[in-house]
């Protein structure tokens, strides 16, 4: 049968083609080449054994064909619309109080930012976000979800990667005007260097050339708090080693040219408990979405310098941002 086989991706690229007209504005909606639409185009004429656009050098149009396909394409949205809200009312019904615990920055400036979309589409959820550092919370149901910065080895604990954090380093256009911008690592040396109690002893975590350098930094600020640390950076007080998801959150602040200093992998976990319950199988696959590295590229596994990141996820939020606290099991 054709529906075995047929490729249904193609209609989507039909019908921008269709209204746009134009194979080449198809194709900038699509961030595809123009041949590569042509060649969808092609294939989807072949398979259904008919012309769908007379081409010239002015656009394309339809041909009757091309019209008929273009209204069965219309009814099919109709249908998908219906299919979807029925599914998002079916979703609506699930209900139930889960308690997710985090660290102050995953926790309150990128999981607390996402939220409110959870909670319009399952209203019935009660979201308990807990922030601190995690560790086998799970276990002793003081937690369903946590994030934690070490994979555990519990055997209850069900655990899957979620993210990498990149630390690096950021500042604000006055301190930088006044003392100039490092252009590597070991010109931190000449900078008051701002960085979070638990960053410190990450030392083994560090890339080689920062353990090499810990010895010889002379920092000017150490501290526990999260907000403090951005608040000294804001004011110019220095250069503060942060993950570099700061870069989406911060407008005030320059993302330094230089490599990131240490990748800090972290997982989500939970027990067989909550993966039988309906809500926490919700608030599963909702946080996996919220770290997806494909749209939020600020978690993928390699290093992605800000300035490399041209499709920004959704506006930037002025204020501050925390730091992520990373805690290593002694």
């Amino acid at each position: 049968m054709l529906s075995e086989r047929f490729n249904w991706d193609r209609l989507r690229v039909f019908r921008l083609v269709a209204e746009a007209h134009s194979m080449t504005a198809a194709a900038r909606t699509l961030g595809e080449s123009t041949p590569t639409v042509s060649r969808r185009i092609n294939d989807l004429e072949r398979e259904l054994g008919t012309k769908l656009f007379q081409r010239s050098k002015r656009g394309v149009a339809l041909t009757a064909a091309g019209k008929r396909l273009m209204d069965l394409v219309g009814q099919m949205q109709g249908l998908i619309d219906t299919v979807s809200d029925q599914v998002a009312e079916s979703d609506s019904t699930i209900a139930g109080a889960i308690k997710i615990k985090a660290s102050d920055g995953l926790g309150a400036y990128w999981i607390a930012r996402h939220l409110p979309a959870f909670q319009n589409k399952l209203p019935n959820i009660q979201i308990d976000l807990e922030i601190g550092i995690a560790t086998e919370e799970v276990v002793h149901r003081e937690a369903d979800l946590a994030i934690v910065f070490e994979q555990p080895s519990h055997p209850e604990i069900i655990s899957q990667p979620l993210g990498t954090l990149h630390y690096m380093g950021f500042a604000s256009e006055k301190y930088l005007a006044k003392h100039g911008e490092p252009k590597s690592i070991f010109e931190f040396q000449g900078h008051k260097l701002l960085t979070h109690t638990d960053y410190v002893h990450q030392v083994e975590r560090w890339s080689k050339n920062i353990r090499e350098l810990k010895d010889f930094i002379d920092y000017s600020t150490i501290t526990n708090s999260s907000t403090a640390l951005m608040t000294l950076c804001e004011n110019h007080g220095g250069v503060a080693i942060m993950p570099s998801y700061v870069a989406k959150l911060d407008n005030n602040l320059v993302p330094l040219q230089l490599p990131s200093l240490a990748p800090i992998q972290f997982w989500i976990t939970y027990t067989e408990r909550v993966r039988r319950n309906e809500a926490g199988i919700a608030a599963i696959e909702w946080l996996l979405s919220v770290f997806n590295d494909v749209e939020h590229p600020w978690f993928s596994k390699e290093f992605k310098h800000p300035t490399r990141i041209t499709r920004l996820d959704g506006p930037r939020a002025g204020g501050r941002l925390l730091n992520d606290p990373i805690r290593m099991r002694s």
